[in-house]
């Protein structure tokens, strides 16, 4: 079989893979393959780290992001035009199992990863008072080391076809939506090569 993508190598690693998959797995890894022992290697590090250290219970999001950008370093940019992109969901903390017997390091937050292209959206709703809610993520553009491509981007979050909220992004391409009442939105990312839309934004209660 051909490399597969990091994320299926990270659901192999953690045990996530049906039978059958996880056999085919194996025997690529068996090949001795740079690029996946590489990737192995790296992430078995990054997570014996996080699980050995009991200090301080990492939120997912760290996790996720230290992994987007490991993988934004290693793999060649990709010049494809977005246009007007509605993106999938590609994660979503509150939809994974509680693993048996594994210390958990989520928070009480929501995590979310959407992608669209070459972007990939990363979300986090933390409850407020009084049935509101902040929204607060990064943009990412896969092959860029800096964040040129992702800083001063405006959105829009927009309810029942109206916007209600209008933020841009830092230098670094995060940004946040402060004291949203509990519903559902739209999240529309303006980009010099178009636009990218989540539809349908759970901005609700976190976990108890």
């Amino acid at each position: 079989m051909n490399c597969p993508g990091f994320e299926r190598l990270i659901d192999y690693l953690d045990a996530r893979l049906d039978e059958a998959e996880a056999a085919r797995m194996t025997a690529h890894l068996s090949t001795k393959c740079d690029t996946c022992d590489e990737s192995r290697n790296w992430y078995l590090h990054v997570k014996s780290i996080v699980e050995s250290d009991d200090s301080i219970a990492p939120p997912s999001w760290v996790l996720k992001r230290a992994v987007r950008i490991f993988e934004t370093a290693r793999r060649p940019r990709l010049a494809a035009r977005v246009g007007q992109a509605i993106a999938s969901l590609v994660f979503d903390s509150f939809a994974r199992p509680a693993l048996v017997d594994v210390r958990s390091t989520e928070t009480a937050n929501r995590q979310l990863l959407y992608s669209a292209g070459d972007y990939t959206v990363d979300l986090q709703v933390a409850s407020a008072e009084h049935s509101r809610a902040d929204l607060m993520g990064q943009v990412l553009m896969e092959g860029e080391t800096a964040f040129d491509a992702v800083s001063g981007l405006k959105l829009d979050i927009a309810r029942g076809g109206k916007v209600v909220y209008s933020v841009k992004t830092d230098e670094m391409g995060e940004f946040k939506f402060t004291g949203l009442e509990y519903g559902v939105y739209d999240l529309r990312v303006e980009l010099s090569e178009g636009s990218i839309t989540i539809p349908d934004l759970p901005v609700n209660e976190s976990l108890p």
